[in-house]
């Protein structure tokens, strides 16, 4: 199965996660983190997640629909 996001956008992902753990402590287990800093990891990795997802969707100067299409003449 392919992973639906770019290299670029997978290390988005981890770097949110790995700033959430800095904040927390690298030292702390994951099983052992409050509610509220689960919660924050959780978060951070989906706006990256979101964020890349939105990138990739973003027009790029081409057109999407057959109807965006100049009519030729």
């Amino acid at each position: 199965m392919t992973h639906p996001l770019s290299h670029d956008a997978q290390r988005a992902c981890l770097r949110a996660l790995a700033a959430e753990a800095d904040r927390v402590g690298f030292d702390v287990p994951l099983a052992q983190y409050t509610q509220a800093q689960a919660t924050r990891v959780v978060e951070a990795i989906t706006t990256a997640y979101e964020a890349a997802l939105r990138q990739r969707s973003e027009p790029r100067g081409t057109p999407d629909a057959p109807f965006d299409d100049p009519i030729p003449f």
